[in-house]
């Protein structure tokens, strides 16, 4: 077995390969050629470094829950979204999220702020303010 780093050894089976792999297929693939000989616990560690250093490499694509290689692919293929993002959902999600860490602390809503808020006029002055310039 060499020092050769094992992104390496999954680069070799997919430029073997013929078509994209799912994970699992390009995992023990990948296990085959490097000659590891694993248990359970650093398998499932190996299986998590692999994934996370085939998202970081650009040579790699994820399509369709299948990796391949990126030069295989158009500029459209691989930049191409497959969730459409609705900034209105994702609006009522913060919300959402705010209202129940407002609830778990025990702050007032946001409402409630407003309210006391609206009955200050910003453009008068306060009275109490310029009794407390006199003392000065």
């Amino acid at each position: 077995m060499s020092n050769k780093p094992f992104i390496e050894y999954a680069y070799d089976v997919l430029s073997s390969s013929k078509k994209p792999l799912t994970f699992k297929e390009l995992f023990e693939k990948t296990l085959k050629l490097s000659g590891l000989e694993l248990d359970q616990d650093a398998m499932k560690v190996k299986m998590s470094k692999l994934y996370t250093s085939l998202a970081d490499d650009s040579r790699f694509a994820l399509i369709d829950k299948m990796w391949d290689l990126s030069d295989r692919h158009s500029f459209s293929e691989l930049h191409e979204k497959d969730v459409d993002y609705d900034e209105e959902d994702d609006d009522e999600a913060d919300e959402e999220e705010k209202e129940l860490l407002r609830q778990e602390l025990g702050e007032e809503d946001e409402d409630d702020n407003e309210r006391e808020s609206d009955d200050l006029d910003f453009d008068t002055p306060n009275k109490d303010a310029e009794d407390d310039d006199e003392d000065f």
